[in-house]
């Protein structure tokens, strides 16, 4: 049966852990903003017979913009000042991000949700004075696909669809 509810999902029904070291922590408390863009990239053209050029998806770009507050107790924005902080590159300024639908629970499974997972690439582009208190602004940049899969909430465990 189709949902027919006109429910608008709401933020806090799709949770974001972080890789950090080497176990996933939830980037939640601190973080006034962690969106995600998709990017689509686009080509187009005209063909002789038509008024109107005819477009197409041929690629992504996705990106998902933050900011935090600098709350140095919570593990993911420590280690998003330490980044940007000791500029870091490469492979050390790289982490994995899941996006979990905390709405779409997976039946017979507790606390295990769907979930994708990207490789991402962690620009901090500024330490702003918000009236006062220090922030960690930048953006996740997606490095290839995302990866479809669940996620357990309680274990903090990545599992890609089979």
């Amino acid at each position: 049966m189709a949902n027919t509810s006109k429910e608008v999902k709401q933020r806090y029904q799709e949770a974001a852990y972080i890789e950090v070291g080497e176990a996933y922590e939830l980037a939640g408390t601190g973080f006034e903003k962690l969106d995600e863009e998709p990017g689509a990239q686009t080509s187009s053209k005209k063909y002789i017979n038509d008024k109107s050029s005819t477009s197409s998806i041929t690629s992504y770009e996705g990106t998902h913009p933050f900011t935090a507050d600098q709350i140095l107790s919570e593990k993911v924005i420590e280690d998003f000042v330490s980044i940007g902080k000791l500029r870091k590159t490469g492979g050390d300024a790289e982490r994995s991000l899941v996006r979990v639908d905390l709405d779409k629970p997976v039946e017979s499974k507790e606390n295990t949700f769907e979930a994708r997972c990207f490789n991402t690439a962690v620009e901090i582009s500024s330490f702003a004075d918000n009236d006062g208190e220090l922030q960690v602004e930048g953006t996740l940049h997606d490095k290839g696909d995302p990866v479809e899969g669940t996620f357990n909430t309680e274990t903090k465990t990545f599992t890609p669809k089979a």
